[in-house]
């Protein structure tokens, strides 16, 4: 066995020695109970720190000063030791205290679960995809679905705001395999906003004192045109980037995308056939002439059309003129005179069908599931045509059941005795 003494720590080692023991004094790791501060940097005194540590070092002087290297070189290391450690600690703290919280918090996601429409009625042989799936009257639309027609004709409704359909144009119709209508469901906040990629959208949008109540964008590769409606009866197409817009009833305004508050643009009155590229507003051509307009699709919504002759409501979008006499793109054919039609009121049937139906609609909520709903409506109406007793057979949510029970009771209708009114939707 070796006699010799064990070597005594150099002046370096002493000085090490004695940071690593303050440094551990005050900044002792521990996992954070009950009674600790919410606020772990609260219990740093840095400045009491950095002072006891030097103080330390200072002791030592003498005995660094006379090893290799000089004081200089020796203080500029200790200070950095004496930094880092209390770097490292204080970061042991911090770590430990907030390691099972997420480094970034997840944002909520924004209303995905409110309804934009639901689908009321489907017309042809053709298919009509939600979202991918086949949908059948009564599908809850919402935010984000894309809605495919091919070979048919979908009419949506949101109750007391805006109906409105999705099909392909007249070409696509009588050309078999010609590609669907596409349109994509942008926006359901107090404005529904939708994205026409191909085909046709027509709406029926009831007026709003203020706002935009409907609006239809047409996305390209180098901009953005919106069709804003403050309340009107509009047809929009899209074939490519060829847009045109006849306009019923009402005002729009044609422009960008606001980043907030109502669309800046082109202000065009009804009646009007509207023409543009829509890589290039200044191909906007505005026709007001007879017949011009193509004739409306009557969808029920509830607007009141107002006559050709009759004053356009005031716009509320400050626009860049386009004169009436304006020449319609080169090429294009005058339009067959239209027939008047009147829009057709929906009958009480159809009135409590889709009341029940808005009534589910703002009820439900997104989900990965497709729950399609069928019941029957009984209901023993008066030789007046007033509701006496309604009842659902197999029976709803008590929340859809008392909202619809507003609308039932007060429907008048044109038959007597006992009614049996089917009902179904999906969501």
């Amino acid at each position: 066995m070796s006699d010799r003494s064990p070597t005594p720590p150099s002046a370096e080692g002493r000085a090490l020695d004695a940071l690593v023991s303050e440094a551990r004094q005050h900044l002792d790791v521990r996992e954070p109970d009950a009674s600790a501060r919410p606020d772990a940097r609260a219990d740093l005194d840095w400045s009491r720190l950095e002072s006891r540590v030097m103080a330390a070092v200072e002791a030592e002087r003498p005995a660094l000063e006379r090893a290799r290297g000089g004081w200089r070189s020796r203080e500029g290391v200790l200070r950095a030791g004496a930094v880092v450690l209390a770097a490292a600690a204080a970061v042991a703290i911090f770590m430990r205290k907030d390691r099972d919280a997420p480094l970034v918090a997840v944002p909520p996601s924004p209303g995905s679960d409110v309804a934009a429409s639901a689908l009321r009625a489907t017309e042809g042989s053709g298919a009509v995809r939600v979202g991918g799936h086949v949908a059948s009257p009564g599908h809850v639309v919402r935010a984000g679905n894309v809605i495919e027609v091919d070979g048919a004709r979908a009419v949506f409704e949101r109750a007391g705001k805006v109906t409105w359909l999705v099909e392909q144009d007249d070409a696509a119709k009588a050309a078999p395999g010609a590609r669907p209508a596409v349109a994509r469901v942008a926006s359901a906040g107090e404005s529904l906003v939708l994205g026409l990629e191909h085909g046709v959208v027509e709406a029926d949008v009831v007026p709003v004192p203020v706002g935009e109540a409907f609006a239809i964008d047409v996305a390209t590769e180098r901009a953005v045109v919106r069709v804003a409606v403050h309340g009107t009866h509009l047809r929009v197409a899209r074939a490519g980037d060829r847009v045109t817009v006849d306009l019923t009833t009402g005002v729009i305004a044609i422009g960008a995308p606001p980043r907030a508050g109502v669309t800046q643009g082109t202000t065009v009155t009804a009646p009007a056939h509207v023409e543009l590229d829509a890589t290039d507003l200044s191909t906007l051509r505005v026709d007001h002439s007879p017949g011009a307009t193509r004739a409306p699709v009557p969808l029920g919504g509830g607007h009141a059309h107002a006559r050709a002759d009759a004053p356009p409501p005031a716009p509320t979008a400050v626009a860049t003129a386009v004169p009436a006499h304006a020449a319609r793109a080169p090429g294009a054919r005058d339009p067959l005179p239209a027939a008047k039609q009147e829009p057709r009121s929906p009958s009480p049937r159809d009135a409590i069908a889709s009341a029940v139906r808005a009534c589910a609609v703002a009820q439900s909520r997104s989900g990965d599931v497709l729950v399609t709903v069928n019941t029957t409506l009984g209901l023993r109406v008066t030789s007046a045509g007033v509701v006496e007793s309604a009842q659902f057979s197999p029976p709803l949510l008590p929340d859809v059941q008392t909202c619809a029970a507003k609308a039932i009771y007060a429907t008048k209708l044109d038959e007597t005795g006992l009614v049996s009114i089917p009902i179904e939707f999906s969501y």
